[in-house]
């Protein structure tokens, strides 16, 4: 093989090292869309490049057509893969599936297989003739099918993947148009070249300058890939995805500049998402919380509004790799807050009303447990409490008094005076027990004229001798009642636990047999229970015990 380096060999050789090297940095970054099918794009202009550079160094005619055909691997797949690199920037999945891939690569294929046989037909090149614009180059004579299946197919795939380019400028936001254009500057080079070199309209005649157009495409995109970062930029279908979201994002740089805003943000900065790319964050909350990691919640008050955001800001990575600036996300919370507050106003009524309800509860307890007349505890608060007050006796093997209480005479005061007197007179008495019993005795009035007494602790010596200290006090009490003073006296029955009784009903029982007693006696007495039998005739129960009704205001 004979060669001979000249400065346009020279210059096809930088472009397949650019071309490879480009290739390189992109499949490092295959993950960014578009970025792995630059990387092959970059793959087959370095194998169209590399051959162009051996087909133009070769002085051998069989060389040249040799390193041509090479040339072809990568001459008839680069139009293919620009195009496939377009639709992965659209997110066109339907393009990028295997057997459509495979079907995009059945022409070129058929194209490659002409091209290897090409001496048996001359579909491809009808003939070869040095050119006389020297350098080594070679004139080649295109066959028919060349037009139809290599030049026209790769037009049509370079038209197809310029046209999706194209396509971006209506969906992206004009902050990135300029990059945009950018791309279509890129794809816009080839055709160039190439139209060059099919139209003659070149100085080295026999020069295809294609293959460097393609490489200085790479370049284009690898700069908008590596340094602009428009890969990175959110796709078509992504994009949609943004632009509808209810949350606001805004993309800033490290100098709080606005890179890209969805319209939700846009709404509630008051502003056309156009008119804020590019401008400095403005609103001094936000750009305080753009480098905090975790939420924040934000107060914007605009002109009759008032919006409470909740923002998170993270840091915009690749690969693990952060590249500088900060994406917010930005929620309106106004109604949640509206509605937690809302939330709280109903709890704190609720805990109003509750607390309400239990002081309501706890008055109607007192009251069903107190007497409303003297404000004694009642026959209900006795039943419940005298059980413990007898457990707890027993366990401590201690006494209690049990003393039933029966006003003398209560009818002929009322019959007398009048039942306010008579309210009176059980007014002075209940009175009278609470001022002088303990905080441990139960005091209760059972209804009428009838209260009772429960000593705990006091044996029936203890309790007797209280019991009339309490009866010799209430008679010398003086009532008045229509210009007349009078006096009256109550009597009394003892019954003691444990001798007389373990339980309420046999307690109250022998109280009420001692009371009789008292009253059978000339009343105005305390009685202790006496276990000696009555006489036939004594043996009735008394008034108010548990075989008879019990008292009623205005009975004896």
């Amino acid at each position: 093989m004979s060669l001979v380096f000249t400065s346009i060999s020279a210059i096809s050789g930088l472009a397949a090292l650019s071309a490879a090297t480009i290739g390189i940095l992109a499949w490092e970054r295959r993950k960014v869309s578009g970025a792995r099918y630059l990387a092959w794009l970059m793959l087959a202009v370095t194998v169209w490049a590399g051959a162009a550079t051996m087909e133009l160094s070769s002085t051998l005619l069989r060389d040249k057509i040799f390193w041509s055909k090479v040339e072809y691997l990568g001459t008839l797949s680069v139009p293919v893969l620009f195009f496939l690199l377009a639709a992965d920037y659209n997110q066109l999945e339907r393009a990028l599936r295997p057997r459509t891939i495979l079907q995009l690569l059945l022409i070129p294929l058929f194209s490659l297989a002409l091209a290897l046989t090409n001496e048996k037909h001359g579909l491809i090149w009808r003939s070869f003739q040095p050119s006389p614009s020297g350098h080594n180059l070679l004139i080649f004579n295109h066959g028919p099918l060349f037009w139809l299946l290599v030049a026209g197919y790769s037009y049509l795939m370079m038209l197809l993947g310029s046209l999706l380019l194209l396509r971006t400028l209506h969906f992206y936001s004009p902050h990135y148009r300029g990059q945009s254009l950018i791309l279509l500057l890129g794809a816009i080079v080839p055709w160039i070249g190439n139209l060059l070199y099919l139209s003659g309209n070149i100085s080295w005649q026999g020069l295809d300058p294609t293959p460097l157009c393609f490489a200085a495409t790479g370049a284009i995109f690898a700069f908008d890939l590596l340094y602009l970062r428009m890969l990175y930029v959110v796709p078509i279908a992504r994009g949609n995805a943004f632009n509808a979201m209810g949350d606001g994002i805004v993309v800033i740089d490290n100098e709080k500049i606005i890179l890209d805003i969805n319209p939700a943000a846009a709404n509630l900065f008051g502003k056309p998402a156009g008119v804020l790319c590019g401008q400095q964050l403005q609103i001094a909350a936000l750009a305080a919380v753009a480098d905090q990691d975790g939420a924040h919640q934000v107060e914007l008050n605009g002109p009759g509004s008032r919006s409470i955001l909740e923002v998170r800001a993270y840091p915009i990575r690749e690969s693990g790799v952060t590249l500088g600036g900060r994406m917010l996300v930005l929620r309106d919370i106004s109604r949640q807050r509206l509605a937690e507050e809302a939330l709280h106003q109903a709890y704190l009524q609720l805990k109003t009303r509750i607390d309400e309800i239990e002081t309501l509860q706890d008055t109607l307890r007192e009251q069903a447990l107190h007497d409303p007349l003297t404000g004694l505890y009642n026959r209900r608060y006795l039943e419940e409490t005298l059980g413990r007050e007898i457990s707890r006796a027993g366990r401590e093997q201690r006494s209690l008094t049990f003393a039933l209480i029966d006003l003398d005479n209560f009818k002929s005061i009322n019959d007398r005076f009048g039942h306010i007197i008579g309210d009176t007179v059980l007014c002075a008495l209940a009175d009278l027990l609470r001022a002088h019993c303990r905080q441990a005795d139960i005091v209760c009035r059972l209804g009428g004229e009838e209260f009772i007494v429960v000593l705990p602790s006091a044996d029936q010596r203890n309790g007797w001798m209280r019991m009339e200290l309490l009866r010799q006090r209430f008679s010398e009490l003086h009532f008045q009642a229509e210009e007349q003073h009078f006096q009256t006296s109550f009597s009394c029955g003892i019954a003691c636990f444990p001798q007389d009784g373990n339980n309420f009903a046999r307690l109250y029982q022998l109280a009420d047999m001692a009371l009789y007693q008292a009253k059978a006696k000339g009343k105005n007495q305390v009685l202790l229970h006496d276990p000696t039998p009555l006489a036939p005739e004594d043996a009735s129960p008394a008034e108010g015990s548990p075989l008879t009704p019990t008292h009623n205001a205005g009975s004896e």
